[in-house]
């Protein structure tokens, strides 16, 4: 009985903390704010949400969605002092110029892309947020994931997306969140999330965003 209330006390304790913990929360490259759904997730409050995007398309899912998230527009113009004291920085600066599906791509860092990630590290320096998640492509070249570690300050995770969906997706995670494990393999197979019809591979490789033609600007 005594063994049974400590550890019922200290369970209560643990969840005492988790329910106490909020995030202010700077996100650059936002997309459609899958960062705020991760927090949710993982059942972490958030105080605050602060988005660079601008892509129209993928700010207007994250509003329908998230509508108290603020969106701040382009990330090369920001000034991020103004969120000095914030607890979280994530984000993952555009993998056009550095994948390997990309012709005569980018294998030095000081193309477009080391331009847009160097955003990221400002971003960093000049909020001092306590914690950071950068993300990016596994098939960047060495010399870009040597060149991120660097600033950084941190060597790169590779989790593969195919542990928790039917997707095959490997990325790198740089982060100084501390304690990260891989994810259990959940076993999802392309087969498990289609509506009908059969799937001829257990897993598939992500498909390309493509936008109407007829689609309005307006």
């Amino acid at each position: 009985y005594k063994f049974s209330k400590q550890r019922n006390s200290e369970q209560g304790r643990r969840n005492e903390e988790q329910e106490s913990v909020t995030m202010n929360v700077l996100s650059l490259f936002d997309g459609i704010s899958c960062g705020m759904v991760a927090l949710e997730r993982a059942e972490i409050a958030v105080e605050s949400y602060y988005a660079y995007e601008i892509d129209k398309y993928a700010i207007s899912v994250s509003q329908k969605n998230y509508p108290r998230i603020v969106q701040c527009g382009d990330v090369t113009t920001a000034d991020f002092t103004k969120y000095k004291g914030f607890d979280l920085l994530i984000g993952g600066s555009p993998c056009t110029y550095w994948s390997v599906a990309k012709n005569n791509r980018e294998i030095t860092p000081d193309g477009i892309g080391g331009q847009l990630f160097m955003h990221y590290v400002r971003a960093l320096d000049e909020s001092g947020c306590k914690w950071f998640l950068y993300e990016n492509n596994y098939s960047i070249h060495k010399n870009i994931k040597t060149f991120i570690s660097e600033q950084l300050g941190v060597e790169p995770i590779m989790i593969n997306s195919a542990l928790l969906s039917a997707q095959q997706r490997k990325r790198c995670y740089w982060t100084n969140i501390p304690n990260i494990v891989q994810p259990v393999d959940k076993g999802l197979l392309v087969q498990d999330i289609l509506e009908s019809g059969l799937s001829w591979q257990d897993k598939s490789y992500c498909m390309k965003a493509c936008y109407h033609p007829t689609f309005s600007d307006t």
